[in-house]
């Protein structure tokens, strides 16, 4: 017979992170250049499709900060690889990007996951800022949603929006 235990995991929503580190993510998905991730003051060149990956974490972390965001994710401690690869995916059919295969997986999120750990740890940040949970089974950004923003371009009304997590209001709009 097994118990159930029932303590809540180490990391919930509000939980342990390994950073605390701003960061800002900044593009456009269908561009072929021009995608930013911004930690600490530190730039960090992404492709498209690694783009699209820290797109879906910037977005489930702010989600949890009860944002509007363009990606929508489940409100989860963790996603799954699989659950970045769908969000991925149903995102470009929602943005009609033209640029992607859309053929992600588990496997090919994990691999982008390694990627943007390694430009991490050769910028001299913590590759943990893509945070694993205890069991090494879900994915999340490693710091405060408070400590993230999103600055990206809204293709159905041709606007700027900045979505700040530590902003108690809404997104805003730059012409």
């Amino acid at each position: 017979m097994q118990v159930k235990s029932k303590a809540k995991p180490s990391c919930w929503l509000s939980g342990d992170y390994p950073t605390d580190y701003t960061g800002s993510l900044s593009g456009v998905a269908e561009a072929t250049a021009g995608q930013m991730l911004q930690v600490n003051h530190t730039k960090i060149s992404l492709n498209p499709s690694e783009y699209l990956v820290a797109l879906v974490l910037v977005c489930h972390a702010l989600r949890t900060a009860g944002k509007q965001v363009p990606v929508k994710v489940a409100i989860a401690p963790f996603l799954s690889a699989a659950d970045i690869a769908y969000a991925m995916v149903i995102y470009c059919e929602t943005a009609k990007t033209t640029s992607f295969s859309k053929r992600w997986d588990a496997v090919s999120v994990s691999r982008l996951v390694y990627t943007i750990r390694r430009k991490l740890a050769r910028a001299r940040l913590n590759k943990w800022l893509v945070q694993n949970d205890d069991r090494g089974r879900g994915l999340r950004l490693g710091t405060p949603p408070a400590n993230v923003s999103l600055i990206y371009l809204d293709t159905e009304n041709q606007q700027v929006v900045t979505i700040d997590g530590s902003d108690p209001g809404k997104a805003t709009a730059r012409d």
